[in-house]
């Protein structure tokens, strides 16, 4: 039976962790270092560390923040943001991560991901998805660091190239439900995932324990959590016991 996942994410600028709504409003979410130690304790599955502004500034991203996060992460930890090329993405291993998650870089230089996959195999690379719904219920690649949809990619077309091109799991976001609590968006789960056949990291939306085991439910291999950890009284150990009592195979 397929075991399933529960990875806090979080996210950095300048040397804080915040926490918004479709990519916009953040609000202070805490200090990285006690927040991970923190989700270390509660036998979280994974973490993963983006540092939304490095791709967007153009800048490498804070290395600094990264080491001190990796230092409390007992387990696997993922890093983003601002891998930009091979020695970003390698520096980024040494400094401690187990996996890279490229959103932005990839769509400007997709090499990067065989590259990447060549040197650390395609376990150590996560293929970021930012996907936006209009109002006709159609889905777009967006790029949160221009803000514009992507144009000359559709976002199944996208998929399948990333992981042809070595890509071993997709964190996949909906930026229409990020820190709306109203649910995880599970037609657009099933559309990567008739798509692809790795792993997806699903996220945007979760408020509420149901909307945890209907994505379980629905077949998700694991959920990537935000605000529902930071802006409430939810914590991994009250959401494990949670979705073990609904008959939810966990990995930890």
């Amino acid at each position: 039976m397929l075991t399933r996942r529960l990875i806090p994410t979080l996210l950095l600028r300048q040397g804080r962790l915040v926490k918004g709504v479709r990519y916009g409003e953040h609000r202070d979410a805490g200090n990285p270092p006690s927040i991970t130690r923190a989700h270390a304790a509660q036998d979280a599955d994974e973490v993963l560390l983006v540092d939304i502004d490095a791709s967007r500034e153009g800048r490498a991203p804070d290395f600094t923040a990264f080491a001190k996060v990796a230092e409390e992460c007992t387990m696997p930890l993922t890093l983003g943001g601002g891998l930009i090329n091979f020695d970003l993405a390698q520096k980024a291993m040494h400094t401690g991560a187990d996996k890279l998650a490229f959103t932005g870089p990839a769509l400007d230089n997709p090499a990067l991901l065989d590259a990447v996959a060549r040197r650390f195999g395609a376990q150590a690379v996560v293929l970021g998805l930012d996907i936006l719904q209009d109002e006709t219920g159609a889905y777009s690649l967006y790029d949160y660091r221009t803000g514009t949809i992507v144009a000359n990619r559709t976002p199944t077309a996208w998929a399948k190239e990333a992981v042809d091109r070595g890509a071993g799991e997709i964190r996949l976001m909906a930026v229409h439900r990020e820190g709306t609590r109203l649910g995880f968006d599970l037609d657009l789960y099933r559309l990567i995932a008739d798509a692809v056949s790795v792993p997806i990291i699903l996220e945007g939306g979760a408020g509420a324990l149901d909307h945890l085991d209907a994505a379980m439910a629905a077949g998700v291999e694991a959920l990537g959590l935000g605000t529902m950890l930071v802006f409430s009284d939810n914590n991994i150990v009250k959401l494990r016991q949670y979705l073990l009592g609904c008959g939810h195979v966990l990995r930890r």
